[in-house]
């Protein structure tokens, strides 16, 4: 019987020789048939078995190589093994091995080759991170602000975080993998960023199963694994910090004390209402009428497609900013003269550093606030006496809460007037100014 010592000896006697050594196995392998093994001069060593056909003709299958590894071909283990497999089916009665083995090969190249392509297709379909950046693309395209933020936040929260789940084909996503996602930022104690990720995820795949990004099909997703996944506890409590009137004219005095373009900036952010930031770095020159004295704003939030514009008035004092903001360029909320708007960031570090001015001087009456305060204190403030201005004045004024039937259809008054006597009364409030009283003329009994 052989041993890897035998199969090493017909290599050197073969190489010694320069010519071919056949060794047959030294008994029968379960009856008719007998392993033959073939060293050749280079070293290469093939294992063979001899049959009788059913002609009476000897014949022989090649079985493989050898190798005592078993990595590159078969080890003496293995090859007596397949021989002991065709011994059986020869005794059976097979007596045409090599159409047999023919067949076999056709049947286990068929298996590869569908493997091949299941490999294939798994890798043309679009991973759970080529649909998050394709949800990026979609919202950039449609002009969204917020495209940048879900770009970086995906990139950061789901492929930095979570790789094994960001090359995941998106419709093997389960619920499961995004509860995991969420559930490390929860953990982390960044509850609003956690919930703007479970917001971005269920907005993706939506945007996929209604073909908005997926015209080919090649994601395949047909339901939405983040559709029943909470919204994440304690992500949205409404900050109820508002300045008191003492504090708002302490902010306003510190805020046109700054230097440029600090002052302006912070002043025009005061002047039209406290908007939104990311709303007022897209303001350029052209969105300012200065004979209607209208500032024209894109509010781009929501599922709305086309951002929805609507025009705050321009008191002269903020008008006058807008001038000193743009020397230059086509910006009007800018740090470098209008040649490119200012980070969304920009007026709350402003409000950070006078807030710690302020508290420092003992003009803090409550807690921090950051540039968002701004906002809500002017509505809170312009709601209460002496100055009453309405909600649906406030509504139109700071583009909120106009998503219902009637503001949609009924209430097309863009209240123009309105607005521009609310930020009239803001800048008595700011001033300390007292409120006009009308003249009350007695009218005597005839």
């Amino acid at each position: 019987m052989w041993t890897d010592k035998t199969i090493a000896k017909a290599i050197r006697d073969a190489q010694t020789a320069e010519a071919d050594v056949w060794l047959t196995d030294g008994g029968r392998v379960r009856g008719e048939g007998r392993l033959r093994l073939r060293a050749r001069p280079n070293g290469r060593v093939g294992f063979y078995f001899r049959y009788v056909t059913a002609a009476g003709k000897q014949a022989q299958l090649a079985l493989g190589s050898y190798d005592s590894t078993g990595i590159a071909g078969l080890t003496l283990k293995a090859a007596r093994a397949k021989a002991g497999e065709l011994s059986q089916l020869y005794q059976a009665g097979t007596r045409d091995l090599h159409a047999l083995l023919a067949h076999r090969q056709a049947e286990e190249a068929a298996v590869r080759e569908a493997a091949n392509r299941a490999r294939e297709e798994e890798a043309r379909q679009g991973t759970f991170g080529d649909l998050l950046l394709a949800y990026a693309d979609m919202l950039e395209k449609a002009g969204k602000a917020s495209a940048k933020a879900v770009r970086n936040q995906v990139l950061k929260d789901v492929k930095s975080a979570s790789p094994h789940l960001w090359t995941k084909p998106a419709k093997a996503i389960s619920t499961d993998d995004c509860l995991a996602i969420v559930g490390k930022l929860e953990d982390a104690g960044t509850l609003r960023q956690a919930d703007k990720l479970r917001s971005y995820i269920k907005s993706a795949f939506r945007a996929a199963i209604n073909r908005r990004i997926d015209r080919e099909r090649r994601f395949g997703i047909a339901s939405n694994p983040a559709s029943d996944i909470d919204k994440v506890s304690g992500s949205s409590n409404a900050s109820e910090r508002a300045l008191s009137v003492a504090e708002f004219r302490a902010y306003w005095v510190r805020v046109q004390a700054l230097e440029e373009p600090r002052r302006s900036v912070a002043m025009l952010h005061v002047l039209t209402g406290g908007q939104r930031m990311q709303q007022l770095a897209r303001v350029t020159l052209a969105d300012v009428d200065r004979d209607a004295m209208l500032m024209r704003l894109r509010d781009g939030k929501g599922r709305r497609e086309k951002p929805r514009e609507y025009w705050v008035p321009l008191l002269p004092e903020a008008l006058a900013c807008v001038d000193r903001l743009t020397p230059e360029g086509g910006f009007v909320f800018s740090a470098n003269g209008g040649v490119s708007p200012m980070h969304t960031s920009y007026i709350s570090d402003v409000a950070k550093e006078v807030c710690t001015a302020m508290a420092e001087a003992g003009e803090l009456q409550g807690a921090p606030f950051t540039g968002k305060a701004i906002r809500a204190t002017v509505e809170t403030r312009l709601m209460k006496k002496p100055y009453r201005v309405s909600s649906d004045v406030l509504a139109r004024l700071l583009s909120h809460g106009l998503g219902g039937v009637q503001a949609k259809h009924y209430a097309h008054d863009a209240m123009h007037e309105e607005m521009a006597e609310a930020l009239a009364k803001l800048w008595r409030l700011l001033n300390d100014a007292p409120e006009p009283v009308a003249d009350v003329i007695p009218l005597r009994r005839a």
